[in-house]
């Protein structure tokens, strides 16, 4: 523990909320005297999320960082854990905020994606490396980087010590003891990191429904082989861009039936090549492009393919909504080596697997419990029970799961004699404050927004907008055009009407000519009366959707439009 005294105080706020799987973030706040005054904020990961399936338009979401607001300065370093988009994603949107000197640290495949992210984006910022066998120090706070295991290559854990005790940063990891690259989780390090003396256990939770261990990556070299041996047609094969271990698994088994390999999408081959070039992939002359993978028979293809999660414009959605240069046909094998589970995907993917179906496709998906092929990232029941045994916190606290995971980890702890009042399970917009006389409280409260990216629009589209966007989409949009003499304000021609998703204009000539009599109404009456624009238009719109409610039972969005000339 790094020297304090008995007032200090440590808040930790969850920049995209507890109880989120996405938008990974977090602020370890230090108050010196437990006010905020020589006070100092530690940044750990920076991740998107997926927006749920009524938010019309929107591409991503990312954490508030507003807490950071007047307190730019007081940031003294930003630490990533690995190279997933739910925990480096939102970079690009979040460091220009922060001041251009923050240093930033991160595994060394995690720094390859992205510096190369932000170089996409104009923005130069250095990343350096971390080192599992170097500490380092950012302020008041001391990093010990503690190497785990997860589904992408290079997961780190963090030992934070700071002047109110020790804390252990334990996001999304699982202890695979027979990983694919060999290396192994630091056991003897975490079991190192619980003898220094834990205050609090920041815990991935994900897992914790799930009884017994998860199942190894390894154990998918056997399922990817009897997938693709046994096809008869072309194979796709989607997967989280990041995930290396299992394109290596599918070029591997690809390469020994035969058959030549082409990437699609943006991200993979982006990922692929930086992957190949830090030496995490290893491929030669199997690794065709797509004109060639074209030419050749059925049995003598693999696609590698972006868009295991159904995101919008993805090579697997263009693809399967027959919008890319590769159509589906009968015959192909569709293979989701992915989850289903990530908040706002799950209708998104099976959308396209229903699809992929109905055009006479195979389509393999779950987890390999069920013998398909895709295993957990995240560890179950006796993974997070071996990393509360080896630490022996004092406090926990789940992050990186829903609140049906949270509970579920509550009663693990609870079964390891765990007392209530030493599991935190923080409510909404609710941090934690950590006192080093060892207490806790729930006190501080922040309220944090859903900052929404849609475009290059950042923030900038919120409930009204989205509430605008659903009407859009369920009722339609009327249009009632005015134009007016600028001297006497009557009509120059006759009111136009247009419906956009409303009614079918040649088939509803009636209820339009209606409407158009109630708005020369409303125009001859607003006459009489103090004339503005603006006053005419406010009241168009509240009387024709009034008007329109009654006659059809609908509510489209009404939108007036008056000029003058």
């Amino acid at each position: 523990m790094v020297g304090g005294n008995k007032m200090d105080g440590l808040r930790i706020v969850a920049l995209g909320g507890f109880n989120n799987v996405t938008q990974n973030m977090f602020a370890y706040h230090y108050l010196p005297g437990g006010k905020e005054r020589q006070d100092q904020i530690l940044l750990v990961d920076c991740g998107v999320g997926f927006p749920e399936e009524d938010a019309f338009g929107v591409d991503l979401v990312i954490p508030d960082i507003s807490y950071l607001k007047g307190k730019e300065e007081k940031v003294v370093g930003l630490v990533l854990t690995h190279g997933h988009e739910d925990h480096i994603g939102a970079l690009p949107f979040v460091l220009p905020q922060l001041p251009s000197s923050l240093p930033i640290f991160a595994p060394r495949l995690a720094a390859a994606l992205i510096e190369d992210k932000l170089r996409e984006e104009g923005i130069e910022r250095r990343v350096q490396i971390l080192d599992s066998n170097r500490n380092f120090r950012l302020g008041r706070f001391v990093i010990n980087p503690i190497r785990v295991t997860h589904s992408i290559p290079d997961t780190y854990h963090f030992l934070i010590e700071t002047p109110v005790g020790n804390f252990y940063h334990g996001s999304d990891f699982k202890f695979d003891f027979t990983p694919p690259d060999g290396r192994s989780a630091e056991l003897n390090k975490i079991a190192w990191a619980g003898e220094q003396g834990i205050l609090a256990l920041l815990s991935d939770c994900l897992g914790a429904e799930k009884d017994g261990y998860s199942p190894s990556e390894t154990i998918l070299d056997q399922m990817f082989e009897e997938q693709i041996r046994r096809a008869r047609g072309r194979v796709f094969v989607t997967a989280i861009s990041s995930n290396l271990y299992r394109w290596q698994r599918a070029i591997e088994v690809s390469r020994k039936v035969g058959r030549k390999i082409a990437l699609l999408g943006f991200s993979i081959k982006k990922n692929v090549a930086i992957a190949k070039e830090l030496g995490y992939l290893e491929f030669g002359s199997e690794v065709v492009k797509l004109r060639k993978a074209l030419q050749l028979p059925d049995r003598k293809v693999t696609f590698l393919v972006a868009g295991s999660l159904g995101q919008t414009g993805s090579s697997l959605e263009k693809i399967v909504l027959g919008k890319h240069e590769v159509k589906i046909k009968p015959g192909d094998k569709v293979i989701f080596s992915s989850p289903d589970y990530v908040p706002g995907t799950t209708k998104a993917i099976h959308r396209l697997i229903d699809i992929l179906l109905q055009q006479g496709a195979e389509v393999v998906y779950g987890e390999a419990a069920n013998g398909a092929v895709h295993v957990s990232g995240h560890g179950y029941q006796q993974e997070l029970a071996l990393l509360i045994s080896l630490l022996r916190p004092r406090y926990l606290l789940p992050i990186g799961g829903e609140w049906r995971q949270v509970h579920s980890y509550f009663q693990l702890a609870r079964r390891m004699g765990y007392q209530s009042e030493r599991i935190i399970l923080p409510k909404e917009n609710v941090m934690p404050t950590f006192w080093a006389n060892g207490q806790w409280d729930l006190n501080y409260r922040f309220k944090l927004r859903r900052v929404l990216i849609d475009g290059l629009g950042i923030g900038d589209v919120g409930r009204m907008v989205l509430r605008d966007r659903k009407i859009l989409s369920a009722e339609g949009m009327i249009v009632i055009i005015l134009l007016l003499d600028n001297r006497d304000k009557d009509l120059v021609e006759e009111p136009v009407v247009v419906s956009r998703g409303f009614v079918y204009v040649k088939k509803n000539k009636a209820l339009l000519t209606e409407i158009k009599k109630q708005a020369k109404r409303i125009l001859a009456e607003s006459r009489g009366q103090v004339f503005s624009l603006d006053n005419l238009r406010f009241q168009l719109q509240g009387h024709l959707e009034e008007f329109i409610y009654q006659r059809t039972g609908r509510q489209p969005m009404v939108l007036p439009v008056v000029l003058e000339i």
